[in-house]
């Protein structure tokens, strides 16, 4: 009979590329042969196609592009166990790192800066002046969490006030990061940072724009940047070249010094730029940007819909890298996820919000797109075949089909006294978001000595969910193994706390996983401290990292493996 290794290498290489990680990562200890052939890029494309993308797990697709056979290893693994993580209900983070951006003055934005392995945070607080400041966190997992952060730099002009911060989605553009700068002097412009020297001795920032605006900036990519007003204009500018359009919104406001429709995210689409206001969600076509003489070229939108008043907004492009089977797909037109909260103009509206998400479907008949590319990444909408009789539609100039189609699932949420409505959506429809305590409820019924204990915890429970004996027990155990030396968790305060909530939504990981058909929004991290909010967060979904910053000027960075 013959034995394993008397097969030639060829045939050792596609048996390891189909077999379960455990058993690759067993085999390797065996023999020096097999220790070898384990470590073949090969083998660990075969384990990210089969076991990672297959299962619609967050991964890294640009760094694994130019990974080496060691780093894509890295990589496949680390995204498995971040698989395993959003397929366990009870998973807590693995680590935690708290260190202070400032002194007493509260973080207002916090972003991981893409790339580099999410090693870089950038914060910004608002003292007598504001200040920018950029942090390398280093790798958690190869210095076992105990490395302090090392500040790299901070940028902070005299008399200036930030009003916006944007960073790049590019990691390899030379414009790192947007903020909007407001003087003493009453000037406004946007100021575009580059960080040089990274890994010197003596990184700093350096400015390698400067635009005289009063716009925020919103969506930086690349070497093009959109700024927008508070009210339904918007510019895109290729800040390299010094070219501009404008993109003015259907809705003029009836009063511009009311912020009713304050610009909240932008999205460089297909063929398309998609913006999204308190009030209003736009879709203008792909601009075509010139010098500016005079005046800027006006875009109208082409498609338009509302959701009353958006609290909270999230949009990413839903793309599935393995939706056409077996071979990869092209990210060109896939469909727009959108997670949203509103918000009620009633004062006497109830305080339980819902996270839902809708889908802009890609136009099949938009530049003559097949119709295959039409299907939804989810199951949200029935398809009608029409009469193969029927005349060809005509074609459309909207790349996606309005209104947005609603996901069949909500997750319930409270807007409760939130200072960070920031909501966070991930490609594979993982979403993150802060759950305050009851805005209402906490202040009257949870205050009344004369209610039963089961009102009082109902008041601060943000899920309105009575937990039986064994988990609250679970839950204090885990609250007091990660208490805070200066403010320690009680099982009462892990009921009262200020929590970051997770869910997976409509999305590759949903799909592929029929278990989490109906989003259950889980725990993920508790707020330590009584006098204390959460004030801004990021999250970066490949790299399974959450960064928080509070009103005190601390920052939490959680890594879930």
């Amino acid at each position: 009979m013959m034995t394993l290794l008397q097969l030639d290498d060829d045939t050792l290489l596609h048996i390891l590329g189909i077999l379960p990680v455990e058993s690759v990562l067993s085999l390797r200890k065996t023999c020096k042969r097999l220790e070898l052939l384990t470590r073949q890029r090969i083998v660990w494309q075969a384990v990210c196609h089969d076991h990672v993308l297959r299962e619609g797990f967050p991964f890294p697709h640009r760094a694994a592009a130019i990974a080496n056979a060691t780093e894509l290893e890295n990589l496949a693994l680390h995204a498995l166990k971040l698989g395993r993580f959003w397929l366990s209900p009870s998973a807590k983070p693995a680590s935690s790192l708290e260190f202070q951006a400032s002194s007493g003055t509260g973080v207002s934005h916090i972003r991981i800066l893409p790339g580099h392995g999410g090693r870089y945070v950038a914060t910004v607080y608002k003292g007598i002046w504001s200040m920018i400041s950029c942090w390398d966190i280093g790798d958690r997992a190869s210095t076992s969490g105990t490395a302090p952060p090392r500040k790299l730099a901070d940028w902070s002009p005299k008399s200036a006030i930030f009003a916006g911060f944007v960073v790049n989605s590019d990691p390899d553009s030379e414009a790192t990061i947007a903020t909007a700068v407001q003087t003493g002097g009453g000037q406004n412009s946007i100021e575009l940072l580059s960080i040089v020297d990274r890994e010197s001795v003596n990184p700093s920032f350096r400015s390698v724009c400067n635009i005289a605006t009063s716009f925020k900036p919103i969506a930086l990519k690349g070497d093009l940047i959109a700024f927008s007003d508070d009210a339904y204009e918007t510019v895109i500018m290729n800040w390299r070249q010094n070219t501009f359009a404008l993109l003015k919104g259907s809705q003029q406001p009836m009063d511009e010094r009311f912020q009713y429709n304050r610009c909240l995210h932008i999205v460089f689409a297909h063929k398309s730029i998609l913006v999204v206001r308190a009030r209003s969600v736009e879709l203008f076509p792909e601009p075509e940007l010139q010098l500016a003489q005079g005046s800027f070229r006006t875009y109208e939108p082409v498609g338009f819909h509302t959701f009353g008043w958006i609290d909270g907004v999230s949009v990413i492009l839903q793309f599935d890298s393995m939706r056409s089977g077996d071979v990869p797909a092209k990210p060109e037109h896939a469909p727009l996820s959108i997670l949203l909260r509103t918000e009620s103009d009633d004062p006497w509206a109830s305080d339980v919000h819902k996270l839902e998400q809708f889908l802009l479907l890609p136009d099949p008949t938009f530049e003559g797109l097949p119709r295959a590319a039409n299907a939804a990444s989810t199951e949200v909408v029935e398809q009608t075949d029409s009469p193969s009789s029927a005349p060809p539609a005509p074609a459309s100039a909207s790349p996606y089909i309005f209104p947005p189609v609603r996901a069949e699932r909500t997750s319930p949420t409270v807007r409760g006294f939130l200072r960070c409505p920031d909501i966070v959506l991930g490609p594979c429809g993982t979403a993150l978001w802060i759950q305050p305590r009851a805005r209402t409820t906490a202040h009257l019924t949870g205050l009344d000595v004369h209610s039963s204990t089961a009102q009082v915890w109902d008041s601060f429970n943000p899920d309105y969910v009575h937990l039986d004996a064994a988990d609250d027990r679970s839950e204090a155990h885990y609250a007091l193994q990660n208490r805070s030396s200066t403010s320690p968790l009680t099982p009462n305060r892990e009921k009262t706390a200020e929590t970051l909530c997770a869910a997976v939504f409509a999305g590759p990981l949903q799909e592929r996983h029929p278990e989490l058909l109906q989003p259950h929004a889980r725990k993920v991290w508790a707020q330590p401290k009584d006098s204390c909010n959460w004030t801004a967060f990021d999250y970066d979904e490949e790299r399974g990292r959450v960064a928080l910053g509070s009103s005190d000027g601390s920052v939490v960075v959680l890594d879930f493996v």
